[in-house]
C-alpha cells in the first residue's frame, strides 16, 4: 500500500524516535537482542542520531492531533504513557482471585427477549431460471388470465409463458412485433404490450391486436393501467384506450404519471401535480395544481400509511413528496422527514408499486428501496445487486395484491424476488449450523467454501484458508456453548470433532510447539492443488498423510489461546482437558524458550508474523506504532492461560519479566489510543486479535488489580468498536464486563447497544454467498467515524445518514474482523462465508443470559 507523505514522515519519525530511545530508555539495551547487537554498532548508532533526537522530538510535538481527538504523538512517549495502575503491583501484594474468573449472569430485567420478526429471503443467483435474460416489465395476470404465471415476465422478445414442458418461451413465438417490446401493463381491460411504435392488446390465448400507433421519436413509452382505461404515453403524445375506443387528448406536455383516486383523476409531469376535470381538454380543465420538486414523476400512489399517513405519494426521478388533502381544494405538501434530501437512498426512479402493508417500493438507479418499520421508527430498506437481484439496472418492480412483503424485480439480467417469513433469532441460527455441516466442515476445520459454478451451492467445496484455526475456533466455541445451554448432543459431537482438528494443527507439525495455518488430508483431497499446494509454505506431516501449511502468524497462536481455555472449562471431558493442557503448554512453552518468537521448524527462523518479543513490540516500527499493544496483550493472555492450566512457575516468571522490564502493561494501556498505535487504528485484524487476547488475559488473570487494568484497556478500545454497531463486539464486551461485575453491579449496557445487538442478528443475511455489492449510487451516506476513515477512494468508509450502519444484508458479506463501514466490494459469487462467528456471538449471548427465548 502506498503511503502518503504525512504517514511516511510519521513512520520516519517513529524510526528515529525508537532508535533514540535506545540510548536513554530505562530499559537500556534490554530491547536489543544479541542478533541486533551483532548487526548494529551501538556506539555509532548513538553518535549518529544523538543530534537528531531533539529535532525529531520537536517534529513529533508539532504534528496535528488525530481526527478522533486522541492525544498527538508529541504528547506520548513510551516512558510517559499514563498508567491506569502501578506496573509494580505484584501477585504477592494483593489477594489473588481463584481461577477461572466466571462472569456473572446478565441482569434479567435488561435481557433481550427473542420474539418474532419479519425475515426477508433473497432469490437470485442460486435460484435463477436459466435463459430468462433481459426483462423490461412484470405483470400480475388480470381476471381471465389465471393460467398465466405470477409474475408474468416481459422481455424485449415479448411475453414469456411456459410451454407444455415448463420452458419459458415468448408468447406467441412470432407475434409479428416490428421492434422490441419496451413496456407492458395489465388491468381489467386485459394485457397490453408496447414497442416504440405500436401498442398491442394480448388475449389469454396469446393473440395480439394493435390498439394504437405511436408517433416516431426516441421518447420513452409508458403504459399506465387504470381500472377502466389504459393510458399510453410517449413524449407529448397521450392516448387512452377505453376498451372500445381510443381517445387522444391534445396537450402541450403529456403527463408522465397518472392515477385514478377517490379525489379524481390525477396527472403529474415535471414540476406539477394536477386533478383533471375533463379528459376532452385536460390542459384547460384542472380543478387544482400543486408545484412539485421531484424531477420526472413516475408514479402517484394513494392512501399510504408508511412511513406515515399520507393521502398521496408522488415518486419522481429525484425524490419523493407526500401530500394530504384538507377539507377542500388542493392537497398540501406534508412534512415527511424520511423524504428529505439525503435520506432517500436512490435517485433515478423508473417505477413504483404500492404494497399491501401500506408502504411502497421504488425501482431506481442501483436497486429498489422501500420504507419499513424497525426499532420503533421508519427507515429505508434497499435491495441491490448482487444479493437481491442479478443486476443493478432495474426496469420494474411488482408487489402482488394482497401479498405482504412479496416483491419481484425485473432487471437487465433477469428476475429477482424477495419472500418473507416470521422468524425468531433462534430460528435463524438453525440453517447457519446446517450450512457449516453441509458445506464448510473439512475434517472438522471450518472456513469459506468455494463453488465451481458461481452461485450454485450444490457445487460447493470446503476450502482451506490461511487461518483455519482462526475461523474454526468460533465454531468450536459456538457448539460448546450451544451444548452448555441446550444439552444438544449434536452440538457436543461437532465440538468433539472440531476440537480434535484444532489440536491436530499442532500435532501434525511433528513438533511440541508449532502450529499450522491449515492442514489438508492428502487422501481424498478435492481441492485444486492437492498434489503440491502452492499458495504459501507447505510441508507433509510426519505420517505423510497431510499437507501442513507453515509460516504461521501470531493470529493462529491467539485464536488457539482464545478458544482452548473456554473449551477446557466448559465442555471438555477429562481426556480432552489433558490434550488441551498439553497443547497450550507446548505452544506457549515454545514461545518462552524461543524468546517469545514462533520459530518455524523447517528452517529454525521466526515466522514472518510470529513475534511477541520486546524487540518487535517496543523497538520495531511495526510494533511501536502498529500492533505492539495488542501483541503485548496476546502474549500475556497466553501466559495467563498456560499458568492456569499447568501451574508452571516459568509462565509467571515470563509474565513478570515482560511487565516489569519491558513495559508490556503500558502497551496494553494504550491499546485503543490511535495516536500511540496509528497503524492499527480502524484495522479489523488488530481489533479481532486484541479481543481474542482479552478473553484469556482477563478470565485467567488472578491479580484483581491487573484484571481491572486489562478491562480498562479493553474498554478504551471498545469505545471505538462499539461505533460499528456489530453484535459480535457488543456481546463480547458485555461478557468481559460481566467478568468483573460485582454481585450488586451490572455492566453499563444502554438501550441503544441492546438495540444494535437485536438489529444485527435480525438484519444478518440468510444468504452468505460473498456477492459483490454495489452501493456507490446511494444518496443516504455520511462519512464513517474518523477512527475508521480510509484514504482509499476505491473503498470509501461510510454509514447511513440517519446514523445507522448499513444493514449487513445490504452490503458485502464480511466477518467482524473487517470494517463494517465498507460501501462496496465482495469476494465473488463463487465464495460462501461460514457463519461460525455469528453462532459464537449468539450462543455467548444465550450463555450469559443476555438473550432469552
Amino acid at each position: 500500500m502506498a503511503l502518503n507523505r504525512a504517514r511516511f514522515a510519521f513512520i520516519l519519525v517513529g524510526v528515529i524516535i525508537s532508535a533514540c530511545s535506545q540510548s536513554s530508555s530505562k530499559q537500556g539495551d534490554a530491547l536489543l537482542p544479541d542478533a541486533v547487537d551483532q548487526d548494529v554498532d551501538s556506539d555509532g548508532l548513538h553518535g549518529d542520531l544523538a543530534d537528531t533526537c531533539q529535532e525529531c522530538a520537536d517534529v513529533v510535538g508539532e504534528m496535528d492531533s488525530s481526527p478522533d481527538g486522541d492525544l498527538t504523538p508529541g504528547d506520548i512517549t513510551r516512558d510517559s504513557a499514563a498508567d491506569t495502575l502501578n506496573d509494580s503491583q505484584s501477585d504477592a501484594a494483593v489477594e489473588l482471585t481463584p481461577l477461572p474468573v466466571e462472569p456473572a449472569l446478565f441482569p434479567q430485567d435488561l435481557a433481550l427477549y427473542d420474539g418474532g420478526f419479519i425475515q426477508e429471503h433473497n432469490h437470485t443467483w442460486n435460484e435463477m431460471e436459466p435463459g430468462v435474460g433481459e426483462l423490461v416489465a412484470l405483470l400480475q395476470p388480470p381476471p381471465g388470465y389465471e393460467d398465466w404465471d405470477l409474475p408474468t415476465l416481459v422481455s424485449p422478445q415479448g411475453l414469456l409463458l411456459r410451454d407444455m414442458a415448463g420452458v419459458l418461451e415468448p408468447l406467441p413465438p412470432d407475434p409479428g412485433l416490428d421492434s422490441p417490446v419496451v413496456a407492458a401493463a395489465a388491468s381489467s381491460l386485459g394485457v397490453f404490450v408496447a414497442t416504440s411504435d405500436e401498442v398491442y392488446s394480448v388475449t389469454p390465448s396469446g393473440e395480439h391486436q394493435v390498439v394504437a400507433l405511436l408517433p416516431e421519436g426516441d421518447a420513452k413509452v409508458r403504459l399506465v393501467a387504470l381500472p377502466d382505461s389504459m393510458h399510453i404515453l410517449k413524449g407529448s403524445h397521450w392516448a387512452i384506450w377505453m376498451g372500445e375506443m381510443l381517445l387522444e387528448p391534445t396537450v402541450a406536455v403529456a403527463p408522465t404519471a397518472i392515477a385514478s383516486t377517490q379525489w379524481g383523476l390525477l396527472t403529474a409531469q415535471e414540476g406539477r401535480l394536477a386533478m383533471v376535470n375533463a379528459m376532452a381538454d385536460p390542459d384547460n380543465s384542472f380543478s387544482w395544481t400543486v408545484d412539485l420538486d421531484v424531477g420526472t414523476p413516475v408514479a402517484i400512489l394513494s392512501n399510504r400509511t408508511i412511513p406515515q399517513q399520507l393521502d398521496l405519494v408522488v415518486v419522481g426521478s429525484t425524490g419523493l413528496v407526500g401530500l394530504n388533502f384538507g377539507s377542500y381544494g388542493a392537497p398540501s405538501v406534508a412534512d415527511v422527514p424520511l423524504f428529505a434530501p439525503g435520506r432517500v437512498p436512490l435517485a433515478g426512479a423508473v417505477d413504483a408499486a404500492a404494497m399491501a402493508d401500506g408502504g411502497f417500493a421504488v425501482a431506481a438507479s442501483g436497486g429498489v428501496y422501500r420504507p419499513i418499520a424497525r426499532s420503533g421508527a421508519f427507515e429505508y430498506r434497499l435491495y441491490a445487486a448482487q444479493r437481491w437481484m442479478p443486476a443493478g439496472e432495474v426496469r420494474a418492480v411488482l408487489a402482488p395484491e394482497g401479498a405482504t412483503g412479496l416483491l419481484y424485480f425485473a432487471t437487465q439480467q433477469g428476475l429477482g424476488y424477495v419472500t418473507t417469513g416470521t422468524w425468531s433469532i433462534a430460528d435463524k441460527m438453525v440453517p447457519m449450523v446446517e450450512r457449516i455441516v453441509l458445506r464448510h466442515d473439512r475434517d472438522g476445520a471450518v472456513a469459506d467454501s468455494r463453488m465451481t459454478v458461481p452461485g450454485d451451492l450444490t457445487t460447493s467445496i470446503p476450502w482451506d484458508s490461511d487461518n483455519d484455526g482462526g475461523w474454526t475456533c468460533y465454531w468450536v466455541l459456538a457448539e460448546c456453548l450451544r451444548y452448555k445451554v441446550t444439552g444438544d448432543q449434536e452440538a457436543k459431537a461437532h465440538f468433539d470433532k472440531s476440537l480434535d482438528r484444532m489440536l491436530s494443527l499442532r500435532t501434525l507439525t511433528g513438533t511440541d510447539y508449532f502450529l499450522a495455518r491449515a492442514v489438508i488430508r492428502i487422501d481424498g483431497c478435492i481441492l485444486d492443488d492437492c498434489d503440491d499446494p502452492d499458495d504459501g509454505e507447505w510441508f507433509k506431516s510426519p505420517d505423510g498423510e497431510w499437507w501442513v501449511k507453515a509460516n504461521t502468524s501470531n493470529d493462529e497462536v491467539t485464536s488457539h489461546m482464545f478458544m482452548m481455555g473456554l473449551a477446557h472449562d466448559l465442555c471438555a471431558d477429562e481426556a480432552q482437558k489433558a490434550a488441551i493442557v498439553a497443547h497450550v503448554d507446548g505452544i506457549v512453552g515454545g514461545l518462552v524458550e524461543n524468546g517469545f518468537r514462533l520459530v518455524d521448524p523447517q528452517d529454525g527462523e521466526p515466522t514472518s508474523y510470529g513475534q511477541f518479543d520486546p524487540q518487535y513490540v517496543n523497538w520495531w516500527v511495526e510494533g511501536q506504532w502498529g500492533d505492539g499493544g495488542r501483541r503485548s496483550a496476546q502474549i500475556l493472555g497466553a501466559l495467563n492461560l498456560a499458568h492456569y492450566l499447568t501451574r508452571k512457575q516459568k509462565y509467571l516468571d515470563a509474565k513478570a519479566d515482560l511487565l516489569g522490564e519491558h513495559d508490556y502493561g503500558k502497551n496494553i494501556d494504550n491499546l485503543g489510543v490511535a495516536a500511540v498505535y496509528p497503524f492499527c487504528a480502524g484495522s479489523g485484524d488488530c481489533d479481532e486479535l486484541a479481543l481474542q487476547a482479552m478473553f484469556p488475559l482477563i478470565r485467567y488473570e488472578a491479580n484483581p488489580m491487573l484484571r481491572q487494568r486489562w478491562i480498562a484497556a479493553w474498554s478504551q478500545l471498545y469505545a471505538h468498536l462499539s461505533l460499528q454497531q456489530d453484535a459480535f463486539w457488543d456481546i463480547s464486551n458485555i461478557f468481559l464486563l460481566l467478568t468483573e461485575a460485582s454481585p450488586e453491579g451490572n455492566p453499563d449496557t444502554s438501550a441503544m447497544v441492546l438495540d444494535h445487538i437485536r438489529r444485527w442478528f435480525q438484519d444478518y443475511p440468510t444468504d452468505l454467498i460473498r456477492f459483490p455489492m454495489h452501493n456507490e449510487l446511494r444518496q443516504d451516506t455520511i462519512p464513517a467515524p474518523a477512527y475508521y476513515l480510509t484514504k482509499d477512494k476505491k473503498a470509501p468508509m461510510t454509514m447511513r445518514s440517519d446514523g445507522r450502519i448499513f444493514p449487513a444484508d445490504e452490503r458485502r458479506n464480511d466477518r467482524h474482523n473487517t470494517s463494517q463501514f465498507f460501501l462496496n466490494g465482495g469476494w465473488g459469487a463463487n465464495v460462501e462465508m461460514d457463519s461460525a462467528d455469528v453462532l459464537f456471538a449468539y450462543w455467548l449471548a444465550r450463555h450469559t443470559g443476555l438473550l432469552t427465548n
